[in-house]
């Protein structure tokens, strides 16, 4: 009689194939696990409870390169690592992976990882799955989870932007992308940023590792606030769907060198241009005022007034505004009447322009219905637009995802705003603050 994995029978795994690139554990349930020595510092665990991806493609990794196509990546395409040194062993109990800087043993009962890190000629344990229960085989909902027992004393920093201690743990942490303006720099959560990388430090040992889940999913990291005696000590992951994809990365000197790592393995930021370091001026209140060109020349004579140096100016989404309600890409010429002299201007005095742009039409935009019509907007079951929550009323996003809107954006962006001699812009509200599980693009 087949018997499905359960909290009693977990599955049990065997290696079906041991490929140094690419090894696979699957269960007589259907279960995967595969491994991925990437390099000699960076080992990758793919979990897949059905045995298919439910996220195939990943717009995060990009190794060694400065982005990922806009496409996306094939979550099995390796191309962009080198060879590193490998060596496998396994038998009825254990798979044991060991790279020049990480030995990792898996439990064939139940899936279990042990992570070691090589430090002075010595192997010290760094991690190991949390003893019941580590992951997700489909026998609590469709979330994906990993549990990891917590070592006392352990600290953990990264996470993006957040508030609170740079010490992350015995906090809990939420990545739902919200336009948290204002927010309190002690206690709010969660804030805008979707990073789900952060580097554990050991003082103990003075060695550490970085954990990148890759993911687009909300998701969320307690680093300890939560405690279930039944299960000791232990931190975890949480996200709402996707699969459970995540890179371990060896940094047992510094925590410096995970960071360094994550940066190579998902890809440069661009450089930003020298005036970018200077001292940049910004406030709603002069794109909102009536006169709005007017005070910001003001600005621009306070400057040389006072002997400020500015290299950059933000400038809020008022300059776009119809009856005091913002829409991209819409100049308002009562507040700007001479657009072409207001940028000059500002080039003249040696400030860069930096306008605000949003990617969300509100639905009485100037261009929704041609928007809509081409179908550029994400859209709900029944085709009509995704309509969310946006400044002043509610609107519907525009759907990156077709290439047909990346060109009309890039031909907005040219023809509202680099013609007039600006050379960069501000992209604000990119949180997508989209709450229903049936829009699409």
């Amino acid at each position: 009689m087949h018997i499905m994995a359960t909290l009693k029978n977990r599955p049990r795994f065997a290696v079906a194939n041991s490929a140094l690139d690419r090894i696979e554990l699957v269960s007589a349930e259907g279960h995967r696990i595969d491994i991925f020595p990437l390099a000699d510092d960076i080992v990758r665990v793919l979990v897949r409870p059905h045995g298919e991806l439910r996220a195939p493609r990943t717009w995060a990794i990009a190794p060694g390169q400065e982005d990922v196509p806009l496409e996306g990546r094939d979550r099995f395409d390796l191309s962009g690592f080198g060879a590193c040194s490998i060596r496998t062993e396994h038998d009825k109990d254990a798979l044991i992976v060991t790279t020049a800087a990480i030995r990792l043993t898996v439990a064939l009962d139940g899936g279990f990882c042990a992570w070691e890190l090589l430090r002075d000629g010595k192997w010290h344990r760094a991690m190991d799955d949390r003893k019941t229960q580590a992951y997700n085989f489909g026998w609590w909902n469709e979330r994906v989870y990993h549990y990891v027992e917590r070592k006392r004393g352990e600290i953990y920093v990264g996470l993006g932007e957040r508030a609170g201690s740079l010490n992350r743990a015995d906090q809990s942490y939420e990545m739902r992308n919200f336009d948290a303006m204002g927010y309190s720099a002690r206690t709010t959560d969660p804030l805008y940023k979707h990073i789900p990388f952060y580097v554990t430090w050991q003082p103990d040992t003075s060695t550490g590792f970085g954990l990148f889940y890759d993911t687009l999913a909300d998701c969320r990291f307690d680093m300890g606030r939560e405690l279930d005696n039944y299960h000791g000590h232990y931190r975890h992951f949480v996200a709402e769907h996707d699969d459970l994809d995540y890179y371990f990365i060896a940094s047992p000197d510094t925590p410096l060198n995970a960071v360094r790592r994550f940066t190579w393995l998902t890809g440069k930021p661009a450089w930003m241009p020298k005036w970018g370091l200077g001292y940049s001026g910004s406030t709603m209140s002069y794109t909102d005022a009536p006169d709005a060109q007017h005070r910001m020349g003001e600005f621009i004579e306070r400057c040389r007034e006072h002997d400020v140096l500015c290299d950059s100016f933000h400038l809020s989404s008022g300059y776009t505004s119809i009856d005091g309600k913002r829409y991209v890409f819409n100049w308002n010429h009562d507040k700007f009447p001479d657009i072409d002299g207001f940028v000059q201007g500002y080039l003249d005095a040696g400030v860069q322009l930096v306008p605000n742009i949003k990617p969300c039409l509100l639905q009485d935009h100037p261009a929704f219905e041609a928007v809509e019509k081409a179908g550029l907007l994400i859209r709900a079951r029944d085709g009509e637009p995704a309509w969310v929550q946006f400044w002043d009323q509610v609107g519907a996003y525009l759907d990156f995802t077709n290439p047909q809107t990346i060109d009309w954006w890039k031909a907005r962006v040219k023809d509202s705003l680099l013609r007039y001699g600006i050379a960069s812009t501000w992209n604000d509200n990119n949180e997508f603050e989209i709450w229903s599980n049936v829009y699409r693009g």
